[in-house]
């Protein structure tokens, strides 16, 4: 080899390769390579495309094993809002949610005014009270697992007597 610079084309396969020669004791030190590719711009291709998606989440999930028992309750006692009395025997009524329609259970208060709902899944609930012509509705009470829910029920003169979902 010498040290100049030789260019060397290939015309049949369609590479240009031009090789730079420097230095002493005719070493190549550089060597650069550019080809070309001659093909039809005009050819056809079917891509086969099957888009798929993978979604992850990261679901983290702690157990409490200290209680044993997941049910909660709602205890509390029932009086009247005018004197502030309590009111034994009064009607009790349970609903699941926001509703008053479909009772889940029903008790009365004690002599003592006091009433308790146990064995109860976690959730919102609602309770109806009525003695004579009082009543009391309570909404959204939240029973957790485990957990006691604390509701004092104050009775109030009710302007239409009678409600068409007492008497289970």
């Amino acid at each position: 080899m010498k040290d100049s610079n030789e260019t060397i084309t290939l015309e049949d396969s369609g590479i240009n390769k031009k090789i730079v020669n420097t230095g002493t004791n005719n070493k190549i030190q550089h060597q650069q390579s550019l080809q070309t590719n001659k093909q039809d711009l005009d050819q056809a291709v079917e891509l086969d495309v099957k888009p798929s998606q993978l979604n992850l989440q990261r679901i983290d999930v702690t157990i409490n094993n200290k209680i044993e028992n997941y049910s909660g309750r709602i205890v509390g006692s029932v009086l009247r809002e005018t004197d502030g009395q309590l009111v034994s025997n009064a009607i009790i009524m349970l609903y699941f949610g926001s509703g008053t329609e479909f009772p889940v259970y029903r008790t009365v208060s004690d002599e003592n005014g006091n009433y308790i709902i146990n064995d109860l899944p976690p959730g919102f609930y609602t309770i109806v009270a009525t003695f004579n012509n009082m009543q009391c509705i309570c909404r959204n009470l939240k029973v957790l697992p485990g957990a006691n829910c604390e509701q004092p029920l104050s009775l109030v003169q009710r302007a239409n007597y009678g409600l068409n979902h007492i008497g289970w």
